[in-house]
């Protein structure tokens, strides 16, 4: 044992360094403390997280960053997730719309605390999310539905603390996977779905506290990912859209409408969604 934590060390420490055979007795019998760099190499040796090597009463000065959370009732995940939100909260989601705007919240103390005018936060979704939400044959909600989730995003953007953005991903690879997220700058906190679910359980999520790691995702979205100027007039356009494709128009003719419409309210965005689009929806529309 003392010649492989040497192995392991020695090319990082001093001259002359050496681990003895004795050495790992006494720490094994608890008869002298372990320092840093040896309790390093007994967790690689091991292949052990280091909370596992401490004492129960020195653990809690070594939290991990990661948590698994699990919760019986999504009423309960509700509850936990008000207290963590309550300074603001950032969502960034590959999907749209946020469950916020579909599900009924008017009992639950999250949602008062999410509609309060003062309260602040943001919303990052990406451009061809909102496209497929409006326009696809085969979406979950009738399009009578789709309107009305689009006047709550209108009604709650209005408000001076929400703010509301759309990203388009072709700049990025087809295949490229964006994450749903929930973002907590002022707890440096992430939130993200867990890659399990519970059946006729709550919710699962992973949680991550690690100010590195959200001060990356932070600029990846505020500062490497160019949003669109529109965001307010998109959904204003969506929802007439929407109002054509109930009177039956064909897609056709509901894609033309949108991108000329956005062609006159926001041409400074007409190309990114353009480029959002299908490609035979792009040929159509170029022809």
């Amino acid at each position: 044992m003392g010649q492989q934590l040497q192995a392991l060390l020695k090319p990082y420490m001093k001259p002359g360094f050496s681990v003895l055979q004795p050495d790992i007795s006494r720490l094994e019998c608890e008869e002298t403390a372990l320092d840093v760099a040896k309790l390093l190499a007994y967790s690689h040796l091991f292949k052990v997280d280091i909370s596992a090597l401490l004492k129960p009463h020195f653990q809690a000065f070594c939290q991990s960053e990661f948590h698994l959370q699990h919760f019986a009732t999504n009423a309960e995940a509700d509850h936990y997730l008000c207290g963590k939100e309550n300074e603001g909260r950032i969502l960034a989601y590959s999907q749209f719309p946020s469950s916020f705007f579909v599900n009924a919240h008017d009992d639950s103390d999250r949602f008062q605390q999410i509609a309060d005018p003062d309260y602040a936060e943001t919303h990052i979704h990406t451009l061809d999310s909102l496209l497929n939400f409006i326009f696809s044959p085969i979406s979950s909600y009738s399009y009578a539905a789709r309107g009305d989730i689009l006047l709550r995003y209108l009604e709650h953007f209005r408000q001076r603390s929400k703010h509301l953005h759309f990203f388009s991903r072709a700049a990025f690879s087809a295949t490229s996977l964006f994450p749903s997220l929930i973002l907590l700058p002022k707890k440096s906190t992430l939130i993200m779905l867990a890659p399990v679910m519970q059946h006729d359980q709550g919710d699962v999520f992973l949680e991550i506290t690690s100010l590195l790691i959200c001060k990356e995702v932070y600029d990846f979205y505020f500062h490497k990912v160019n949003t669109l100027d529109a965001n307010i007039s998109l959904l204003k356009i969506g929802r007439d859209t929407l109002e054509l494709l109930q009177k039956r128009d064909s897609l056709e003719s509901a894609a033309r409408f949108f991108y000329a419409e956005v062609q006159k309210r926001s041409p400074e965005d007409s190309a990114a969604i353009l480029e959002n689009f299908s490609v035979d929806i792009q040929a159509m529309l170029l022809a």
